[in-house]
């Protein structure tokens, strides 16, 4: 493979890794945000009416976002695979899609149950912590030469 188009496949599996951190952080606050005081029952009753149409703006976001996040996920998976990518890089790209897929599901169901099924509320929340560790996991193996600090240098 031509060395310059394999600086720029690592280039963009930086870039598109670090995008789909930063998409899943934000679906993070989106989700919650909508979660607590737009679906659950129980919360504030005195919001104002701007605020429960921001939460309904937020919800739309939500949803659009994941959509996004999904694809973007799938152009990680591509690009460590298409790229010279060590095994864990492509081992974490392979578990941030599958976990990202767990969570879009969770959120389908949860969508499609009338905001009633926990189980699948739970199952997006605990996909996006997982999805979130695997694609962190994926940058710390992209250095090139990934150090634990737990292992002795000398030897």
């Amino acid at each position: 493979m031509d060395e310059k188009l394999q600086r720029n496949l690592s280039l963009a599996l930086w870039a598109s890794t670090i995008a789909v951190l930063v998409l899943i952080m934000l679906q993070g606050f989106s989700g919650n945000w909508t979660t607590y005081f737009l679906i659950l029952p129980g919360g504030p009753a005195d919001l104002s009416q701007g605020f429960i149409e921001g939460l309904a703006k937020l919800a739309i976001y939500h949803k659009i976002m994941g959509f996004v996040t999904g694809l973007v996920s799938i152009l990680v998976l591509v690009i460590a695979f298409v790229g010279r990518s060590n095994i864990y890089v492509r081992v974490f790209a392979v578990l941030g899609f599958i976990i990202a897929a767990l969570a879009g599901m969770g959120g389908f169901l949860f969508v499609t149950s009338g905001f009633q099924d926990r189980w699948a509320l739970g199952q997006m929340a605990d996909a996006f912590i997982g999805a979130f560790a695997a694609y962190f996991l994926q940058l710390f193996f992209m250095n090139k030469t990934p150090r634990f600090p737990w292992i002795s240098r000398a030897g």
